[in-house]
């Protein structure tokens, strides 16, 4: 006879309040960068801008996200691993950092784009959700990918003989400068690689919900 081992208890689904309540803030999330988007380009023009690539990945992004319960039966409301959410957000913050320290941004000019989209999606991360405690360390170093794809861009299609004067690639100043914010992407990187570990220590606690067959 064959050892008759245990059958593992099935993943508890997240409680419905939970899910709830992290689908609607998602929309808010989908919501704020299409309309941060649609702001900036009238769906029409003006599409090469790093804020305009960035609103409209991160809708595509927290879009997946929204529908990713769907896929695991409510079991999870979240992939396991945070690099899609964890490379939107240094993005953002990438934008916004450039926009007002670099550029001198006025709040008042496109502020979808430059502060409440990268506002939601950095709370987020510090306050929503749970797989940010997973990221691995090395995760804040393959978050300058979107970064470096619009940098390619930007210099393939010539987008800076109209956009970002202080990214002229025939400058002295140029690779210093690539460097500086690709560093910054990196610190900012770490930055939310240690909040989510610090959240994750922080959730380790008992929960009413796990005994009940409900996951937080």
């Amino acid at each position: 006879m064959h050892p008759q081992y245990p059958k593992p208890y099935p993943e508890p689904k997240v409680h419905p309040g939970v899910l709830a309540g992290v689908s609607l803030w998602r929309v808010a999330i989908v919501a704020a960068a299409l309309y941060g988007f649609g702001d900036a380009t009238g769906w029409s023009a003006n599409f090469e801008g790093l804020s305009q690539q960035a609103s409209l990945a991160t809708a595509v992004v927290y879009f997946g996200l929204l529908l990713y319960p769907l896929a695991t039966g409510g079991a999870r409301h979240e992939p396991k691993s945070p690099w899609l959410r964890g490379a939107t957000t240094v993005l953002l913050l990438l934008v916004a950092g450039t926009f007002f320290g670099i550029m001198g941004g006025d709040f008042g000019y496109l502020p979808f784009e430059h502060i409440c989209t990268p506002l939601l999606v950095l709370v987020d991360w510090l306050f929503v959700g749970r797989n940010q405690a997973a990221a691995k360390w090395w995760h804040p170093l393959t978050w300058i990918a979107f970064p470096v794809a619009y940098l390619a861009y930007f210099l393939s299609a010539g987008v800076y003989e109209s956009l970002y004067s202080f990214l002229d690639p025939d400058g002295d100043e140029f690779a210093g400068m690539i460097g500086g914010l690709l560093a910054g992407v990196v610190v900012a990187g770490y930055l939310l690689y240690g909040t989510g570990k610090l959240k994750g220590a922080i959730r380790r606690q008992p929960s009413a919900y796990v005994a009940q067959g409900w996951a937080r």
